[in-house]
């Protein structure tokens, strides 16, 4: 009996404490893009994927081959901050030097418990990188680029209205440059725009030129002995869309051209109108494409809000839904029912119902059921 009672009170005792489970060890491979000769850096970038590779292994998401959100930073400093102690020991077991890129092969050890945690705050999926780079009407071979101006303003814009997340690397400047652009367009190897997906978790990168003519100068004769009264100045825009595919691969998406003029007083002021109308001409062309590919992505996910009873509360969860970014249609099923069109993994989706206040039941790929969090 003594040994009955001892042996209940070891148990209690050892109830009372969390049990943790073992970290889970797992082989995983990373890649980093050679910029200008930096291999430390490449093998920094090659390293950090691969914890994030087995984190994400672990927490079983796989986040790669989706469209990832997150702020700026680089993936090292993400780690650093949201994911640390989940990644608790790590062993390079392989390293193999490229011409442009750096592999490493790493055993991770994770904390599985943990894992899931660094990764939700990933789980948005509204990102794009721009950068369109401009010359200057005139300016040595050095500095011969300044900013699009009116043109990208507009371009983000329209893309902020769609629920991207825009990403232009030129704000920092420190890790690509308009003569790197201006190289891949010329050459058509886009090898190098991997490391813009890498570090800005995104799986489309918009980019393109915008070269500036002085059609006619203030002043020039046009003929019959009329001279012209303003400076005429045409934009030429050149442009591509990469994506990602399943394999991890840039491939265009889409390609255009187009051009538009402004007159004004001043060279100047004529360069930055014509950019305002190629702004109009363009925007819309570019963001149709943009749009396809959603739609060309797009599955049929189920949703279904428990308590919901009456044809208005119906309405008011379509109008929800209709707010979580890249829904692309939504069709009602029955009260509280409804079929979704998304182009992305469902877990984004759930995610999406998760921040606007619902609480998660059941989840597939192809079926989600929620309820809200305060009933």
């Amino acid at each position: 009996m003594k040994k009955t009672v001892i042996l209940l009170i070891a148990a209690i005792i050892t109830s009372a404490y969390p049990v943790y489970a073992k970290p889970v060890c797992v082989e995983t491979e990373g890649e980093g893009t050679v910029f200008r000769g930096d291999i430390p850096s490449a093998r920094m970038e090659a390293i950090v994927r691969s914890k994030w590779a087995a984190v994400e292994q672990v927490a079983g998401v796989d986040i790669k081959s989706r469209t990832v959100v997150s702020d700026s930073r680089l993936m090292e400093d993400f780690i650093s901050t949201q994911a640390r102690g989940v990644v608790t020991t790590l062993q390079v077991i392989s390293e193999d030097k490229g011409m442009d890129t750096v592999r490493v092969r790493v055993k991770a050890c994770v904390e599985p418990s943990d894992a899931k945690d660094a990764v939700s705050p990933l789980a948005l999926n509204s990102s794009i990188v721009v950068f369109i780079a401009s010359r200057k009407l005139s300016g040595n071979r050095k500095d011969r680029y300044e900013s699009s101006g009116s043109f990208v303003e507009a371009l983000n814009n329209a893309l902020a209205e769609r629920g991207f997340l825009v990403r232009d690397p030129a704000e920092s400047g420190k890790y690509f440059r308009p003569a790197d652009i201006e190289r891949a367009m010329n050459s058509g190897n886009f090898h190098s725009m991997q490391s813009l997906i890498y570090r800005y978790k995104s799986n489309c990168v918009l980019i393109g030129q915008i070269e500036p003519v002085l059609s006619t100068a203030k002043g020039e004769d046009v003929g019959h002995g009329i001279t012209m009264p303003f400076n005429k100045v045409t934009v030429r825009l050149i442009y591509r869309l990469l994506v990602r595919d399943a394999n991890g691969r840039l491939k265009i998406l889409a390609a255009g051209n187009n051009e538009a003029s402004g007159l004004a007083s001043n060279a100047e002021d004529s360069r930055n109108l014509a950019l305002k109308n190629l702004a109009e001409v363009s925007v819309p062309s570019i963001m149709d494409k943009i749009k396809q590919r959603m739609s060309d992505l797009a599955h049929t996910v189920t949703v279904t809000v428990e308590g919901v009873t009456t044809p208005d509360e119906t309405f008011a969860v379509r109008d929800i839904l209709q707010q979580i970014t890249w829904v692309n249609e939504i069709k009602e099923e029955g009260i509280g029912r409804f079929s979704v069109a998304y182009p992305e993994n469902s877990l984004y989706l759930a995610n999406g119902l998760i921040q606007k206040g619902y609480a998660v039941t059941r989840y597939s790929d192809n079926e989600i059921r929620v309820r809200r969090r305060d009933l």
